[in-house]
């Protein structure tokens, strides 16, 4: 509300700093202007709120009472904010998102309680002392993977700002990003090997013909000698596997082959 009402260059006139002129004329305009910013900020209140100070004489008396009421200092949301500034972590996001959590509460922190208006020098000091309390706030609750950035950062003398020690932790952040290699997950890694062996045996098996009549692998039916015989210099080895085809496949010794080299001579005599 602050923010809206100095843009707008109304803030004079919630404050009570612009009184209500003499001359007819100002005066009317005057009237239009109050009337404008209570407008605005009757908008913005609940309807009960709103209608508690619907009646209020001016803008000026109408932020007075609002003022009153809820502008007072509030305990229970100071320590909570408190509470919650110590319970802020990285954690799981990065270096931007953590900040930005923290900042919020320190920002809306210093709403909450506001310093009091010096002239003197002494509130600089005062001042830096509070921004190297929230620099310190901000790094002891980095991840682990960060103590040495952060000790570099401790060691600087004076300490940096919180956006000078922001961006060191940026740059760290981003040069791990471009140094890492891609992780690929057990599981990836695993599905990958399988797909390749699966297609290296789909693959192997489309290489190596098979006998539709045998059922063998190395050759094709138009080569099988169980349909087309036998060469009569084929022999069978007992054990071994033996080339079957011009296709340079092996074939295993069967049962018949073991039958036909197993016949006696006096069985061949009687023939």
């Amino acid at each position: 509300m602050m923010i809206a009402l100095s843009a707008k260059n109304k803030l004079d006139f919630v404050k009570g700093r612009i009184a209500k002129p003499n001359d007819p004329l100002k005066a009317g305009i005057w009237q239009r202007c109050n009337d404008m910013i209570t407008s605005w900020i009757l908008n913005t209140l609940s309807k009960e709120i709103g209608d508690s100070v619907l009646y209020a004489n001016t803008v000026a008396d109408l932020w007075n009472e609002l003022n009153d009421r809820f502008g007072q200092t509030n305990g229970a949301r100071l320590y909570q904010l408190q509470k919650e500034i110590c319970s802020i972590n990285q954690g799981n996001s990065d270096i931007a998102g953590y900040y930005t959590r923290i900042k919020r509460a320190w920002d809306e922190l210093a709403m909450v309680s506001r310093l009091p208006n010096c002239t003197c020098g002494a509130v600089q000091e005062l001042l830096k002392y509070e921004q190297d309390q929230r620099l310190v706030q901000f790094l002891m609750r980095l991840n682990s993977d960060y103590n040495v950035t952060r000790g570099n950062i401790l060691i600087m003398r004076p300490l940096p700002s919180i956006p000078e020690a922001y961006g060191i932790l940026i740059h760290e952040e981003r040069q791990r990003q471009i140094q890492s290699p891609t992780h690929i997950s057990p599981e990836h890694t695993s599905l990958s090997v399988q797909t390749q062996a699966s297609f290296k045996a789909t693959h192997e098996d489309k290489k190596i013909p098979v006998c539709e009549n045998c059922k063998k692998k190395g050759h094709r039916m138009s080569k099988c000698y169980r349909l087309i015989g036998f060469p009569k210099d084929f022999r069978f080895n007992k054990g071994k596997k033996i080339a079957a085809n011009a296709y340079g496949g092996e074939c295993s010794e069967s049962t018949e082959s073991r039958t036909e080299s197993q016949i006696s001579p006096e069985l061949c005599s009687h023939s």
